[in-house]
């Protein structure tokens, strides 16, 4: 990864596994040593809710965050949980247009209360602010 280019911002769906849900990173942001993200969805639970986290590198290469709590819109819902992205592999365009580099993203979603987990993973688009 060139590190001299980060922070570097992406967006876009995620595939969720088990299909229980849908999420939706809003915002992803990559750093050398850490993962920002700001992830939207919805379940048939509390129905529309985002999170969002600073997920740390590790050192086993992959980035943590625990203790996460989604936000509902409409439920009181408050599950706890941790997010680890096990691959963050930012895929440069030939052209080296960086608003045409994707960024590969795989983790997991454990929640604790009651135990449960999802994989996700999608191939992002770049960010644009406008």
């Amino acid at each position: 990864m060139d590190y001299a280019k980060l922070p570097l911002s992406f967006k876009g769906e995620l595939h969720i596994e088990p299909d229980e849900f849908t999420l939706e990173a809003t915002r992803l942001i990559v750093h050398a040593d850490k993962v920002s993200f700001e992830f939207a969805g919805a379940d048939g639970n509390g129905g529309a809710f985002t999170v969002s986290g600073v997920a740390q590198r590790t050192g086993n290469d992959t980035f943590l965050v625990q203790g996460v709590k989604p936000e509902y819109k409409t439920s009181v819902a408050r599950p706890v949980g941790d997010f680890e992205f096990l691959s963050v592999e930012i895929e440069r365009d030939e052209s080296e247009d960086a608003t045409q580099d994707s960024c590969y993203v795989e983790g997991v979603w454990r929640e604790k209360n009651p135990p449960a987990e999802w994989a996700f993973s999608g191939t992002l688009s770049p960010f644009n602010s406008t």
